[in-house]
C-alpha cells in the first residue's frame, strides 16, 4: 500500500515539476519515495506494534478466562455427581427409615391387640374371682349363722349358684351327706361337725381364690408395664426415624437443588468457554496473517527502498550527471519514446529501467514494475488516468484500514467494558464476603451467649 503511495508522490511529483530541469525532477521524485517509503515503513512498524501489544493482551485474557472456565466446569461437574449421589444415598435412607418406621407400627399395633387381649381376659377373671370369693364369704356366713339346723342345708342350696365349681362340689358333697333317708335325721352334733368342716373347706378356698386373684393383678401389673415399656420404646424409635426421615428429605431436596444449580452455571461456563475459544482462535488467525502481511510487507520496502537507493546512485553518478544538460532537456519536450531515440541518454535510462524491472521481479513488487513501465512511456499522457486510479485505490485501502481500525477499537471498547462489568462483580463478591464473614462472627457471639444461658437454665433446672 505504501508503495501505491511513493508512486502517485512521483507522478504528481513529475507532473507539477515543470521549472525544474529533468535530472533533478527525477531526482526529486526519488527522494520523495525514498523518504515516503521509510516513513511509511516506519509507521507500520508502530503501528503493527500497537496492534502486536492487543494481540497479547487479548490471547493472555482470553487464555486465562479459559483455563478458569476449564477449572470451573471440573468442580462444577464434581459439585453435580457429589450431590446427586448424596440424594440418590439420602433416597435409599428414607427408604429404609420408612420401613423400619411401618415395622415398629405393626409391631406397635400387634403389640397393643395382644395387650388388650390380655387386660380383657384379665378382667373377666378377676371378676370371677372376686364373686366367687363374695360368694364363698357368703356362704361361709350364713352357714355360721345356722350351724346345726335344717335351714343350713337351706341356705347352701341357695347360695350354691353363686360359688364356683370347686366350690360347688364341696356343697355338693355335704348336701348328699346330710340328706341320706336310710341313716336318718343326723345328730346336732354330726350337723356342727359337718358344717364346720365345710366352713373350713370353704375358708381355705377363699384364701386361694384371694391368691389367685393376687398372682393375676400382679401378672397384669407385670403385663402391663411391660407393654407399656415396649410401646415406649417403639413410639420413640418412631418419632426418631419420622425427626430423621424429615431432615433428610430436606437435605435431598437441597442437594437436588444445589445439583440443578451447578447444571445450570456448568451450562453457561460451557458456553462462555467455547465463545473465548472460538474469539481466541479468531484473534490468533487475525495475528497471524496480520504478522505475516507485515513482514512481506516490511521485506518489500526494505527491498524497495534499497532499490530506489540505488537509483539514485545511478542517477547521482558522473556518468549521468555529464550528460544531463545535453540530452535531459529533451524530456520535457518530447515523448520518453522519443528520448529512447537519444545515443547518449537512451543508455542511462535503458539501465534505470532494467534495473528497476529486476529488482520489482527479484522481489516480486508490481509497484516497482509500474514505475519502469512508466518510465518507459510518456509520463505525461496518462498522468491524469493514473492519479484518479491510484486515488480511488489508496481510497479503499484508507477505507478498509478505518473499518479495521473500527473493529480493534470495538474490541478494544469491549474488553475494556468486560474487564470493568468484571471488576464490579468482584467488588460486589468481595463485599458479600465480608458481610457473610461479619455475619458469621456475629452470629458465632450470639451462639456462644445462648450456649452460657442454656448452660445457666440447665443449672436451675438441676437445682430446681
Amino acid at each position: 500500500m505504501a508503495a501505491r503511495h511513493v508512486t502517485a508522490s512521483l507522478v504528481l511529483t513529475a507532473a507539477s515539476a515543470t521549472n525544474v530541469t529533468p535530472l533533478e525532477k527525477i531526482t526529486e521524485m526519488m527522494n520523495g519515495m525514498l523518504s515516503k517509503g521509510k516513513s511509511e515503513k516506519h509507521n507500520e512498524e508502530v503501528e503493527f506494534a500497537k496492534f502486536k501489544v492487543w494481540c497479547d493482551n487479548t490471547q493472555s485474557e482470553t487464555s486465562a478466562s479459559i483455563k478458569q472456565a476449564a477449572d470451573d466446569i471440573v468442580q462444577l461437574t464434581a459439585s453435580i455427581d457429589k450431590n446427586t449421589a448424596d440424594a440418590e444415598q439420602l433416597t435409599e435412607e428414607v427408604a429404609d427409615l420408612e420401613a423400619l418406621v411401618a415395622t415398629n407400627e405393626d409391631e406397635l399395633a400387634a403389640a397393643t391387640k395382644i395387650r388388650n387381649k390380655e387386660n380383657a381376659d384379665y378382667k373377666a377373671e378377676h371378676a370371677d374371682l372376686s364373686e366367687s370369693i363374695d360368694a364363698i364369704e357368703r356362704a361361709s356366713s350364713v352357714l355360721k349363722s345356722k350351724m346345726g339346723t335344717q335351714a343350713q342345708a337351706a341356705s347352701l342350696i341357695q347360695i350354691r349358684s353363686q360359688l364356683p365349681e370347686s366350690a360347688k362340689a364341696v356343697v355338693d358333697s355335704f348336701m348328699a351327706l346330710g340328706s341320706s333317708s336310710e341313716l336318718g335325721a343326723p345328730e346336732a352334733a354330726g350337723y356342727e361337725a359337718q358344717s364346720g368342716g365345710i366352713i373350713d373347706m370353704l375358708e381355705k378356698m377363699r384364701l386361694k381364690f384371694e391368691d389367685q386373684r393376687l398372682g393375676l393383678e400382679k401378672a397384669e401389673i407385670a403385663a402391663k408395664s411391660n407393654f407399656e415399656t415396649l410401646k415406649m420404646a417403639l413410639s420413640d424409635e418412631i418419632k426418631s426415624s419420622e425427626k430423621s426421615i424429615a431432615q433428610k428429605v430436606a437435605k435431598k431436596a437441597q442437594c437436588l437443588d444445589t445439583a440443578a444449580q451447578a447444571k445450570g452455571d456448568l451450562e453457561i461456563t460451557k458456553a462462555a468457554k467455547a465463545e473465548d475459544e472460538t474469539k481466541l482462535s479468531d484473534c490468533l488467525a487475525e495475528c497471524a496473517a496480520r504478522a505475516d502481511e507485515f513482514e512481506k510487507n516490511q521485506v518489500l520496502r526494505k527491498d524497495e527502498i534499497v532499490a530506489i537507493s540505488t537509483a539514485l546512485k545511478i542517477l547521482s553518478s558522473d556518468a549521468v550527471s555529464g550528460n544531463a544538460d545535453k540530452h535531459l532537456p529533451q524530456f520535457t519536450q518530447t515523448s520518453l519514446a522519443q528520448l529512447r531515440s537519444s545515443t547518449s541518454d537512451n543508455g542511462t535510462r535503458q539501465r534505470v529501467v532494467e534495473f528497476l524491472q529486476a529488482r520489482a521481479k527479484k522481489v516480486d513488487s508490481r509497484y516497482l514494475a509500474l514505475v519502469a513501465n512508466r518510465a518507459t512511456e510518456d509520463p505525461f499522457g496518462k498522468v491524469k488516468s493514473m492519479i484518479k486510479d491510484l486515488i480511488v485505490k489508496l481510497m479503499e485501502e484508507a477505507n478498509a484500514e478505518a473499518s479495521h481500525k473500527g473493529w480493534c477499537d470495538t474490541e478494544l471498547a469491549t474488553n475494556k467494558q468486560t474487564r470493568e462489568n468484571k471488576a464490579a462483580e468482584a467488588e460486589d463478591l468481595t463485599a458479600q464476603i465480608e458481610k457473610a464473614t461479619a455475619d458469621i462472627a456475629q452470629l458465632t457471639e450470639e451462639i456462644t451467649i445462648l450456649a452460657d444461658d442454656i448452660a445457666s437454665i440447665k443449672g436451675q433446672q438441676a437445682d430446681a
